[in-house]
């Protein structure tokens, strides 16, 4: 096989890569001449002499700091934009990809790991309950269906969606808000209309939640009203308040931390699959610009082990035995503990995480008959 690879790499293509990019060399050393330097370093002031730039979040990828060079693809494995200038790139004439719902499943399980904490906490079955998706797209579409799976149900908002998509519907906020007995959000930060996004969930919203309600914010910091959110949790409007994102990061607001029953460095999607995946997703990309004829590239063999993969569930209530298991892949007591010991180090936290694993990396070994299918609906191995 490796020397089928050596003779695919028949082009020419130089490919400057970030070594932050999961799997990096082992994806992109078949595809072109490979470089791979650190973020801190990119995009360097040699860029005439590369084809390709493949970056992750910390690399701006916008035609001033691109412009200049040969380039002609830009990619992050990254979901997230933010970073970037798609049109401007577009207009310089780069091609610009980057990793769509990568993490989404990782952003799923995570939220499946708060709502099995806080069922716990409240002594609450999940079953019955209704949970309010703010962002139905790649992340919130696949909550939902984790959710059905609980037995909970989903009321969705994503006006945006709705006026792209005829047969989908989206609950107004002032109706939605009311009735649920969770909040989550799942939307990216949006600055202009007709849509904006930022304190979208501001102290009037909070207040129309029942009381003693779930908030999970696991998308951007901006989008929730800080001041208000705080007091909410303050006043026990909320029950629980669980926060991945921040604003700002990575200095983030210490009183908000205070408050937060869980909280954690803005790494809800940092599974390992979720940055493979990233990975993947741009190999493909590069490979569709440049025209390649290569392989697919399956990675799985090359992720790391969990030290356990089959988990033997305890007796007791489902709500319980949820937890004992989504701990096995996401356990936010660590990622609390370690941020409100050193919330300073926010960033290295977030770029030295440990090697998470998804639900699909265990087997669950003794499941209820009853159980089954949800298991499984959920991703665990049976």
């Amino acid at each position: 096989m490796q020397q089928e690879f050596l003779l695919l790499k028949t082009t020419d293509l130089k490919l400057l890569c970030a070594d932050s990019a999961t799997l990096a060399r082992e994806a992109f050393e078949h595809v072109g001449s490979l470089t791979l330097r650190s973020e801190s370093e990119l995009p360097g002031s040699d860029l005439d002499q590369f084809d390709a730039i493949i970056t992750r979040s910390k690399t701006k990828l916008r035609p001033q700091e691109l412009a200049g060079g040969s380039l002609g693809f830009a990619g992050t494995c990254t979901a997230g934009i933010d970073h970037a200038d798609p049109e401007g790139l577009a207009a310089a004439g780069i091609h610009f990809a980057s990793a769509p719902g990568c993490n989404a499943n990782a952003v799923s399980e995570y939220v499946v790991s708060c709502l099995a904490e806080w069922a716990l906490r409240e002594q609450k079955s999940l079953a019955g309950l209704k949970i309010g998706i703010v962002g139905v797209g790649q992340v919130g579409s696949r909550v939902a269906a984790k959710a059905e799976a609980l037995g909970m149900i989903p009321l969705l908002n994503d006006p945006p969606r709705a006026e792209r998509e005829d047969p989908f519907v989206s609950m107004p906020l002032d109706e939605l808000l009311p009735q649920v007995d969770v909040l989550t959000l799942h939307i990216p930060l949006i600055e202009t209309a007709p849509h904006p996004t930022r304190n979208l969930i501001h102290a009037q919203h909070l207040a129309a939640l029942p009381k003693g309600s779930l908030l999970i914010n696991a998308c951007r910091g901006e989008v929730l009203e800080a001041a208000a959110t705080k007091q909410a949790r303050l006043s026990e409007q909320l029950s629980m308040l669980i926060l991945d994102v921040w604003d700002p990061e990575p200095a983030l607001p210490l009183d908000l931390l205070e408050v937060a029953d869980f909280a954690s460095p803005h790494v809800a999607g940092h599974s390992v699959e979720g940055k493979v995946n990233g990975t993947r997703q741009i190999r493909e990309a590069l490979i569709a610009w440049a025209g390649l004829d290569l392989p697919a590239w399956d990675p799985k063999a090359l992720l790391p082990l969990p030290e356990e993969t089959e988990i033997q569930l305890p007796e007791g209530r489902f709500e319980e035995r949820l937890l004992f298991a989504a701990r096995y892949g996401i356990d936010l007591r660590i990622d609390d503990a370690a941020l409100r010991a050193n919330p300073e180090q926010f960033n290295q936290q977030r770029r030295n995480y440990r090697p998470r694993r998804e639900f699909d990396a265990f087997r669950i070994l003794n499941p209820r008959e009853e159980e089954g299918a949800v298991w499984q609906a959920l991703g665990f191995e049976l």
